[in-house]
Order: C-alpha cells, then structure tokens, then sequence
C-alpha cells in the first residue's frame, strides 16, 4: 500500500478540483474551506482504516485490501457522506466528488508495488467487488509501505518509500501550480490585448462625426 503521504496529496488535489468547479477564490477564502479540505483528505485516506482495525483484532494486516478497497465501498461513502454534508450544491454533484476522493485512493494502490516500472509487482485489490479477482497495474508508479508487521512497518525501507512518495507527489503539485499560473497570466494578457485591439478599432469611429463637423466648419 502507498503511505498517507500520497493519499493526502491525491486529497488535495481533489480539493483543487472542486474548489475550481465552483470558482473559488482561495488566496482569499482559504480558511472557510478548511473543513472541506479536511474531509477530502479524510476520504482520500479511509480505505486503509482497515488497516489499524486488522492489527487491533488479528495482530496482523490480513483484513488489509479487503471490501473498502472497491468500487462499491467508495460508491457507499460517497452516497451516505453526501447525505450526510452537502460539499457542493446539489446531492449528486457532492457524491461525485466524494467518490473522486475515495476513488483516488484506488487508483494509487492499482499502480504501487514492489519495484518502480512495468514490472507486475502490484499489490492486489478487490476493486470490482464482490467479483473475487483482484485487481493491480503491471505498472508501478508508487513504491508500496511494506506492512505485514510493526517491525517491518518502522523500517528503513518505508522510510525511502516515504520519501519518495513526498518528493514525486509534492513536485508533481508545485509543477501543476507554477503551470496554472502561468497559464492564468497568458490567459489575462490575451483577455488584455483583445480589449486594448477593441478600444483602438473603436475610437477612430467614435471621433468620425466630431472630425467631418470640423471640416464642414472649415469650409463655410
């Protein structure tokens, strides 16, 4: 499984997404949307709370990548947390970004694995649930926590993972945001320079009437 750090980071891009949607302005209102951010970020990480709950009454991780990591767990919490807190206007529209939390978490653990690269080391998920294959990609983006006990979970090992999962995931979001901006700006010169070709294709009509009216003046 891919650590907490990804899945956060796959829970703020999620947050982005809808805070784009409905045309937030976040260097402005930020704080009132912590609650939101929160809740994303939450989702984006509940399909390992199985996790603890294995190791609470097994004393192992074998209940790990069972039911909530499907299709139909993530489709159940979106549904039952849009009933719940409406993030967005309307039921369905809420849900669905619920789901996109929820189902980005699958998405990461589809491509993390053992080795980095086409290599079909994947840890596998019921994500077609109650289908009973599991699924994972034979390509590996994500190096996996190993997690099978307490002494493996705090080793060296994971500490690279985690690392490496900081570093690609918080590179990814700078690249994404120094690329939005820029964007922003071209998009705000374009929008500047069509009004400033407007204004100049305007004026010389404006001045016509006043101009002919001078030299029908100068002629008299």
């Amino acid at each position: 499984m891919a650590s907490p750090i990804a899945h956060s980071f796959a829970g703020f891009w999620t947050f982005l997404v809808f805070a784009k949607q409905l045309q937030i302005r976040l260097a402005a209102q930020w704080r009132q949307y912590l609650p939101q951010l929160g809740v994303l970020v939450l989702l984006a990480n509940l399909p390992d709370f199985d996790f603890p709950i294995s190791f609470a009454l097994l004393g192992n991780g074998s209940l790990h990548h069972k039911f909530t990591h499907s299709l139909a767990a993530g489709i159940l919490v979106a549904l039952a947390v849009s009933c719940v807190w409406r993030i967005a206007p309307g039921f369905w529209r809420s849900a669905m970004i619920y789901f996109t939390a929820y189902g980005s978490h699958l998405l990461i653990d589809l491509c993390t694995g053992l080795t980095l690269g086409w290599t079909n080391t994947g840890y596998p998920i019921p994500l077609f649930w109650p289908w009973p294959k599991n699924c994972s990609s034979p390509l590996i983006l994500v190096i996996g926590v190993r997690h099978k006990t307490l002494s493996t979970l705090f080793s060296l090992d994971n500490v690279w993972s985690c690392t490496y999962e900081l570093l690609i995931f918080g590179a990814s979001t700078v690249v994404a945001f120094v690329a939005f901006v820029l964007w922003k700006r071209k998009l705000k010169s374009r929008t500047l320079r069509k009004r400033k070709l407007k204004s100049r294709t305007n004026h010389p009509r404006s001045e016509a009437p006043t101009h002919l009216l001078s030299n029908l003046q100068h002629q008299k």
